[in-house]
């Protein structure tokens, strides 16, 4: 469910008289830079500081307005009052499953046998970003009592002699609203609390363990430094609405418009049955095959394992019978590799009817996504984006066969479109896809790219 009016509003205003409450940190000369900072347009003309940060947060666009408040929990200090009600309407976005407290409770119990943390200031720091843990009491003294940081490094970190469920009860997790909780339960599976990946996957098959019965379970992909990353979700048919990233493997063109434009999610107007439509994050290894079956059997309701067969028949199926070549560029992929690998590799997308793409937005705007089809998409690490083309006469012919500058000139001006947005494009033609030695090629090709990202180990490359 994407954010509602009533969220944007309250939102907006929560921003507006935070920002206001930080006139006393800036000068009224860092105020444009402070705004610039978060995403927001200065605002000329205020006749005072408070005005001048309301202003711009109020003349703000509804994306703006989303943008610049993550950007004000990210980067400014403020109150933790301040913190926590800006938390809970910038997190109030549908994005998270509900857990009511019988299951956070199961869920506590649970891990209860784990252990709470592998880095004990990771594991405050992190603590101290959802719950109030350095707030501290007034003594008759005039002293200040022991705040609940000082009992959480006691009895956690020093003595270990709390457990789970004292910890959730201390800090108010059983209480706080479904997006802090779920976000707290990421969090703990996170590298910053476990900088181990292993940790990492016996804490989230813990939360698994109690959460799937109810229908929840955690999406692990690679982070930006290379640990896990999880997010809780619905499990299959229950998930609510994601954002599509990749909309691919579709024989007849869908008919594709963007549905919201705040949270960019694409609507399939037409033929949405036809198309496979991945909705998680793509992490700095780029998509793997491993990651694309995951996917894939979640959605389909198949046992971990179970998919590899039925994907690689749901991917070739899409592709033109009218067209070998095409045919023959995908099979040749899983011809290349050793088969032992390919879980580990890039998968081969074919018929790519969009991909979320903020580089090539920024170069073409966001309606450019929906008219940018791709025979093929590799995504591989480090946010390389490769595309193959294979020309049939229709790119460079009318359909009685005559030479067409119109069309030549138009499968141009798209590669300078996707090369200028940051990808690698690479076209054969389909008469030299026809050749006796065409499959040969077609692997020398796919062992050299991967050779060229140091994708291949030693032995193989």
């Amino acid at each position: 469910m994407p954010r509602t009016s009533s969220n944007l509003v309250a939102l907006r205003e929560c921003l507006g008289e935070i920002l206001g409450e930080q006139k006393s940190h800036y000068t009224g000369t860092q105020i444009p830079g402070v705004l610039a900072s978060i995403g927001l347009n200065d605002y000329l003309g205020a006749p005072s500081k408070r005005d001048h940060f309301r202003g711009a947060v109020y003349e703000a666009s509804d994306e703006q307005l989303v943008f610049a408040a993550g950007a004000a929990l990210a980067q400014l200090d403020l109150p933790v009052v301040h913190r926590d009600e800006l938390q809970e309407l910038y997190w109030d976005d549908g994005s998270r499953p509900a857990i009511p407290a019988r299951y956070r409770r199961d869920l506590s119990r649970r891990l209860d046998q784990q252990e709470l943390f592998h880095h004990g200031e990771g594991f405050l720091t992190t603590l101290a970003s959802f719950w109030r843990i350095d707030e501290r009491s007034l003594l008759a003294d005039f002293s200040l009592a022991p705040g609940l940081r000082d009992h959480i490094e006691r009895h956690c970190i020093v003595n270990d002699d709390w457990n789970a469920t004292t910890l959730f009860e201390k800090v108010g997790a059983f209480k706080s609203t479904d997006a802090r909780f779920v976000r707290f339960i990421e969090a703990l599976a996170s590298s910053s609390v476990r900088p181990d990946e292993a940790a990492q996957r016996t804490f989230m098959d813990a939360v698994d363990e109690v959460l799937k019965p109810y229908g929840v379970h955690f999406i692990a992909t690679i982070g930006a430094d290379a640990y896990l990353e999880g997010q809780l979700t619905y499990l299959g048919g229950n998930a609510k609405a994601s954002p599509k990233n990749l909309i691919f493997a579709s024989k007849a063109k869908p008919d594709l418009r963007f549905s919201n434009a705040l949270d960019n999610d694409v609507e399939v107007v037409s033929n949405a049955d036809k198309v496979l439509m991945y909705d998680r994050a793509i992490g700095p290894a780029g998509l793997l095959w491993r990651d694309l079956q995951s996917w894939f059997e979640d959605t389909q309701g198949l046992a971990a394992g179970e998919g590899k067969k039925a994907l690689y028949q749901r991917l070739g199926n899409c592709l033109p019978k009218s067209s070998p070549p095409q045919i023959l560029a995908f099979t040749s992929f899983y011809k290349a590799f050793d088969k032992a690998r390919i879980p580990e590799l890039p998968v081969l997308l074919p018929e790519v009817w969009f991909f979320w793409d903020p580089q090539a937005v920024s170069q073409r705007g966001k309606d450019a996504l929906l008219r940018s089809r791709m025979d093929f998409l590799l995504l591989l690490p480090r946010g390389v984006r490769v595309v193959i083309e294979v020309d049939g006469d229709h790119h460079y012919a009318t359909d009685d066969g005559r030479a067409s500058p119109r069309r030549y000139s138009a499968m141009m001006s798209a590669d300078r479109a996707l090369r200028l947005a940051g990808y690698e494009v690479y076209r054969f033609g389909g008469h030299e896809l026809s050749e006796p030695d065409a499959e040969e090629q077609l692997i020398a090709f796919y062992r050299a790219l991967f050779k060229r990202y140091a994708l291949l180990p030693t032995k193989d490359a």
